[in-house]
């Protein structure tokens, strides 16, 4: 493996810096992978995540650009709003499609790939979307903790029932952990969300329309899949994106999302967060990325793990 600083400019003149990494034997599937800077991180992702993850698409031949976005890292600009809420709104509202188009350029002159896999984190994974939805050289989605609600709104919501099930189970097991109860006895432990997921209420569950979906995500998904394009989200098990997704955007969207077949899977990375912050994490998280490339994107060998079985074990572990 190689590996070479990258600086393009934007469509606003503003130099953005990235790290492209090559494999030693590039495969002839023609694909790269770009990850951006998820919400206020840079291009590394929280814990390095993304230099972890990136061994998946590298060993399959797959070069991946890591990329800072206008604002952000090493990259010149500014994020674009002063209070946090803002900047992620700004980018959950597609701030930052303009960048993916020029690394996207970038690609295809310097590597001559048309064939991008897009996103990352969070932030990341909602900009993959708004750029699938405009540019075809967007081959898929690759999303870890996907938003479908808007930052904004007035006051944080209540819990829904999904999240406040899964907090209360991690709590039981917790009770059989030295650990936990090292931490909860030295007075480390968040005591105040502990009781409010012990004397939390559920959010009643949606009538019609969410009024916190972001209006771009439908589009999006289906511009996406209209195509034959292909999309993996990955979830922390104790991510509440997970639970907003599952309950503001998978169920009431079903039947549309069941016509997508597998261009469209979901994996839920047990016992972690939404930055899959341990070892385990990332290494299942891995698995399941590797597994996805070789049923769409690589020769597949009759030894290549399946998906299907990455979610169950994910889901069990």
């Amino acid at each position: 493996m190689t590996a070479r600083i990258v600086a393009l400019r934007n469509r606003s003149g503003r130099r953005l810096l990235g790290m492209l990494d090559e494999p030693a034997t590039r495969k002839d599937c023609g694909l790269a992978a770009l990850l951006v800077s998820p919400g206020v991180k840079t291009r590394v992702g929280p814990h390095r995540l993304y230099r972890k993850l990136a061994p998946a698409f590298l060993s399959r031949g797959v070069p991946v650009l890591r990329l800072d976005l206008e604002g952000f890292g090493d990259s010149e600009g500014a994020p674009g709003a002063e209070r946090l809420e803002d900047i992620y709104r700004s980018v959950e509202c597609g701030r930052h499609v303009g960048d993916v188009a020029c690394a996207l350029d970038w690609l295809e002159a310097e590597l001559g790939l048309r064939r991008v896999i897009v996103g990352g984190l969070c932030g990341a994974a909602i900009t993959g979307l708004h750029s699938a939805a405009r540019d075809r050289r967007v081959a898929a989605l690759y999303a870890i903790g996907f938003p479908v609600t808007l930052h904004g709104a007035p006051e944080r919501p209540a819990p829904s029932s999904g999240e406040l099930r899964s907090r209360r189970e991690v709590y039981r097991r917790k009770l059989f952990e030295p650990a936990a109860w090292l931490r909860f006895l030295s007075l480390k432990s968040d005591f105040g969300l502990m009781l409010r997921v012990l004397r939390g209420r559920a959010a009643p569950p949606e009538q019609g329309a969410t009024p916190d979906l972001n209006p771009a995500v439908v589009p999006g998904f289906a511009a996406l899949f209209a195509a034959d394009r292909r999309a993996l989200l990955i979830f922390g098990e104790r991510d509440r994106l997970r639970f907003e997704y599952e309950e503001k955007f998978a169920q009431p969207h079903a039947a549309a999302l069941g016509r997508y077949g597998r261009r469209l899977e979901v994996a839920v990375v047990a016992r972690t967060n939404h930055v899959l912050g341990d070892p385990a994490a990332v290494a299942e998280a891995m698995r399941i990325t590797g597994a996805w490339l070789d049923h769409h994107f690589m020769a597949i060998s009759p030894f290549a793990p399946d998906l299907a079985s990455c979610q169950r074990t994910a889901a069990t572990a």
